[in-house]
């Protein structure tokens, strides 16, 4: 998603709902879009390379409650079936020392673990966290809830989660790059 809070008054999510200040929000969630872009920019120069159609977006409105994605699934311009799976990029900017991945939505599909599995040698130094549950607080709980098969990837929450200090200069840059190549390596495979 590409949206974030607002000037953090009580109605928008803030965790300091009492201070009055831009929430930049560059983990939540401008990190997820710069992947997007990325990994768009590699896919596009592998295009004849790909067997299937790709279809990319960005959702606002993540913040007010999932509005965009649920719009998506209940207005689509094609048939949900035709979706083999959505992966969702959430927080993906601030990799720990332990170079760390959650990814859930691993039990939405049946063969969703073993091909995580396969793709673990993309990047020896990942370490990964599976959880099977296809619901939680991003985009691909909407597409879950329509039977598509969901991959959320996150580095995970930090302090300065839904505040103003959630600064650019706070972004592990090397640390984005290796989530963004296992993603586009799990996006090819898939």
């Amino acid at each position: 998603h590409f949206d974030h809070l607002c000037f953090g008054r009580p109605q928008c999510g803030s965790r300091m709902s009492d201070t009055v200040a831009v929430h930049n929000g560059a983990d939540d969630n401008a990190s997820g879009v710069a992947a997007i872009i990325e990994i768009v920019e590699k896919l596009a120069a592998h295009k004849k390379d790909l067997k299937r159609s790709i279809l990319v977006v960005a959702f606002s409105a993540e913040e007010m409650g999932l509005l965009g994605s649920k719009y998506f699934v209940n207005h689509p311009s094609f048939e949900l079936s035709q979706l083999k799976a959505m992966i969702n990029l959430d927080m993906v900017g601030r990799m720990k020392e332990d170079n760390g991945i959650a990814i859930a939505g691993v039990g939405t599909s049946i063969e969703g673990e073993a091909l995580l599995k396969e793709l673990e040698s993309v990047d020896t130094t990942l370490k990964f966290g599976y959880s099977p549950d296809g619901y939680g607080p991003s985009d691909h709980a909407a597409f879950y809830a329509e039977k598509v098969p969901v991959f959320f990837l996150s580095t995970g929450a930090h302090d300065e989660y839904h505040t103003p200090f959630d600064d650019a200069e706070k972004i592990n840059i090397e640390g984005e790059k290796k989530l963004a190549d296992y993603s586009y390596a799990l996006i090819y495979e898939l």
